[in-house]
């Protein structure tokens, strides 16, 4: 009988049918041998996995958003893929409400239907990406995912602190911990025996209240994540002008800024090839037309508008406006990975903060008690804690930082359109890297922290061995126990219980703790109480708004000695002396020191000089000594003052724009030009007389004059010669000026009202 043999496989055929040929890892790793064979293939397989990543993914996700869009009963189209997430601008229209305003063709037009249909995948895709994005980041800064997990977590904490922090458990963890008291004792290390004493008294007194709710110094409104990321938000709120922070509504605000900048904008840009928003009247429409879902009547708001370049561009769909699309697409990819980035950090950091408050349940429940590692890991968990408070600052101010930086961008260009997408996602990336050197150096520096503390504990377990060893090999000698029993005292006048135990005095051992302890006590009072009544803020105002007249000069005169001059005058008029000049002038950037000294010592001079040299108007006075300050020499310091008194005399003192020679008749222009060529006390009389109604005529004018206008007079006769005083000063012609001031000063001295005499009064040149 001839038996038949079955036919045998060949080798490949047999690895075909092995199944485990064929299991994902060994397939993806077969895959990755072939693709990385040779260079050719790893760069085609890079660009081939770009390409997907970049386009052909987002136009999917595109896809996917376009078929889950829906149009509500008020008639807006909505993609419900985004619209759940609620993202809105700032002029409060839904993000998900967008369209694409742009011609969808015919059967007569196949091109622009089928130019349209790619638009409007990729216009769905950059959505769904984009949108996200600024929905991570809103959603983890508001801390809304924490208030999902925060009752369950509270109540495993509660119940895991009930179970642990037993009054069995915590005795016999003090027991241990009063075991290594004693065992210190015994060796002489009395420092190391208060030390541990004491810091079994702190974890007992700080851990009755932490066990009672372990998580809420973390999870509560008031915890340390909430006043971290407060904390983040009222700076990012300063940062825009914002005093009186409230976070939800900041929060609002970043999220409304953002979806400005990186959906709204660059949208309008895509779509009409510019802002549009720059109109009111086109950012209206284009609002209103989103509102109702209607593409076509964004694309008629257009034209209503009179953007007629928006309109056409929105009827003429092309080949270029699918590569700005792509380009988008990539923008919003970028955009997606800064806000997934950044939620993380934020959410990371928070799940950090909630660890670590998990395990101080055991530092607080026994481990605190024992001396050794258990008692370093409590005090890692408790400043890992306020690291991870820390991080959600530093990352809710980036936030802030980040989006002024943005906004702020794009307030700046506002017509340069794709220039400022590209720049906008470069600036994104840089912002990535960024951020990701924020939180490296945040966590270095808990890390450092961490490490000091656990270095010091550390170096006291070992000091520990090293006295034990000491001790075994002799006993300690006189000095030594007294270096160590005044290491213990000063441990114990140095501790914070110590401190409390004593009545809240610090260093309560030390001389004359209690009178020090009185003087920081006032300092402290003091300090409080002014900054409760506002007193050190409003010093600082008033600094402020000195240092702001110092600067106004400069501003207008420059650094000039003359603007040096009118410094030193406005920081005095504002209330400032001439002790605040110097440093007014130095903030306001007078550099040099030469030329603040000449000024403010010319200053003076006119102001303790001028009472004495003219006992009338203190304005003429003034300008008389700075008429003599000029015969000290004719530094430009001198001339600055002589100029600006000239000027204040002319614009403040007798400052009358519109009265002029034309207010007058001809005979009384005739009668006071007489007058500025020759001075004469009857004359000046004669017109106080007919202005206080004691007399009615003037000479050389007919008729009877009215008061009102011999007063109108008399204010002309200063009002003009201060005119042209001002105008000698500032052709520095000091003859005419004298002889100007001459004639100003001798009304005062006929009517009575100095007793001085001009012409001695007045210097001559």
């Amino acid at each position: 009988m001839t038996s038949v043999r079955a036919p045998e496989r060949s080798g490949a055929e047999g690895d075909f049918w092995d199944t485990a040929r064929w299991r994902p890892a060994v397939v993806a790793g077969r895959w990755a041998r072939c693709l990385g064979a040779s260079r050719g293939r790893r760069v085609a397989a890079w660009l081939l996995l770009t390409v997907l990543l970049l386009f052909v993914a987002p136009i999917g996700v595109g896809a996917v958003a376009s078929a889950q869009s829906r149009t509500d009963a008020a008639g807006a189209s909505t993609i419900d893929a985004i619209g759940w997430m609620d993202v809105r601008d700032s002029s409060g229209t839904a993000v998900s409400d967008y369209v694409f305003a742009t011609n969808h063709g015919s059967l007569l037009h196949p091109g622009n239907t089928a130019l349209s249909t790619v638009l409007d995948l990729e216009f769905a895709g950059f959505m769904a990406i984009a949108v996200t994005a600024i929905w991570l980041i809103g959603y983890a800064i508001s801390f809304r995912w924490l208030q999902l997990v925060s009752v369950p977590l509270t109540e495993v904490a509660d119940t895991l602190a009930g179970q642990i922090g037993t009054p069995m458990v915590m005795t016999v963890a003090a027991s241990v911990g009063a075991f290594f008291v004693a065992w210190f004792v015994l060796r002489g290390l009395f420092s190391k025996a208060t030390l541990q004493v004491l810091t079994m008294l702190a974890v007992a007194l700080f851990g009755v209240g932490y066990l009672a709710h372990p998580m809420a110094d973390v999870l509560s409104p008031h915890g340390l994540l909430a006043e971290g990321r407060d904390v983040g938000v009222a700076v990012a709120a300063g940062l825009n002008g914002d005093a009186n922070p409230n976070p939800q509504s900041v929060i609002a605000t970043m999220e409304n800024t953002l979806a400005d900048n990186f959906v709204r904008h660059p949208l309008q840009v895509w779509n009409f090839g510019h802002v549009v928003d720059r109109s009111p009247a086109c950012r209206a429409e284009w609002s209103a037309g989103v509102a109702a879902g209607s593409d076509a009547r964004v694309a008629s708001g257009m034209q209503r508008c009179g953007d007629t370049a928006a309109y056409t561009k929105s009827q003429n769909p092309n080949a270029g406006q699918v590569c700005t699309g792509l380009l988008l697409l990539l923008f919003a990819a970028v955009l997606l990975l800064f806000g997934v980035y950044l939620s993380g950090k934020i959410v990371v950091a928070a799940a950090e903060a909630i660890y670590h408050a998990f395990m101080a349940i055991f530092g607080f429940a026994a481990g605190g008690f024992v001396y050794g590692p258990t008692q370093t890991f409590l005090v890692r968990n408790l400043v890992d804690a306020f690291v991870s408070a820390g991080k959600m600052v530093a990352f809710t101010i980036y936030l802030g930082v980040y989006a002024l930086v943005l906004d702020d961008l794009f307030r700046q260009t506002p017509g340069q359109g794709m220039e400022v997408i590209f720049v906008g996602g470069a600036v994104m990336v840089v912002g990535v890297v960024l951020l990701r050197r924020v939180g490296k150096n945040v966590a270095a520096r808990g890390n450092q922290a961490v490490a000091r503390i656990g270095s010091v504990l550390a170096g006291g377990q070992a000091g520990a061995g090293g006295a034990a060893a000491a001790t075994a090999a002799g006993a300690p000698s006189g000095s030594e126990r007294l270096l160590t029993a005044l290491a213990a005292i000063n441990t114990v006048n140095a501790n914070p219980v110590a401190e409390y135990m004593m009545g809240r005095r610090r260093f309560p051992l030390s001389s004359r703790s209690r009178l020090r302890q009185d003087a920081e006590t006032a300092n402290m009072r003091i300090a409080a109480e002014s900054g409760r009544r506002g007193w050190i803020l409003n010093y600082n105002r008033t600094r402020e708004q000195i240092i702001d007249s110092a600067r106004s000069a400069a501003g207008e005169y420059g650094h000039t000695p003359l603007g040096a001059a009118v410094a030193v005058d406005r920081v005095v008029d504002r209330g400032g002396g001439l002790g605040d000049a110097d440093s007014a002038l130095t903030s306001a950037g007078f550099t040099d020191k030469q030329m603040r000294l000449d000024a403010i010592r010319a200053y003076n001079y006119r102001t303790s000089w001028g009472p004495n040299m003219w006992d009338g108007d203190k304005h003429l006075g003034q300008a008389i000594a700075s008429m003599n300050v000029l015969k000290l020499g004719r530094t430009p310091a001198n001339v600055a003052l002589f100029q600006r008194t000239a000027h204040r005399l002319a614009n403040r003192r007798f400052a009358d724009p519109q009265l002029r020679f034309s207010s007058f008749d001809a005979e009384e222009q005739a009668l006071l030009r007489a007058y500025f060529a020759n001075p004469s006390k009857p004359v000046i009389e004669r017109i106080n007389q007919v202005a206080t109604g004691s007399a009615t005529t003037l000479p050389g004018i007919t008729g009877t004059v009215e008061p009102e206008r011999a007063a109108l007079m008399n204010r002309f006769i200063n009002v003009h010669l201060s005119r042209s005083y001002l105008a000698a000063a500032q052709a520095e012609d000091l003859p005419a000026a004298s002889e100007i001031l001459r004639k100003m000063a001798l009304p005062e001295y006929w009517l009575g009202t100095s007793k001085l005499t001009p012409s001695k009064a007045i210097p001559t040149f």
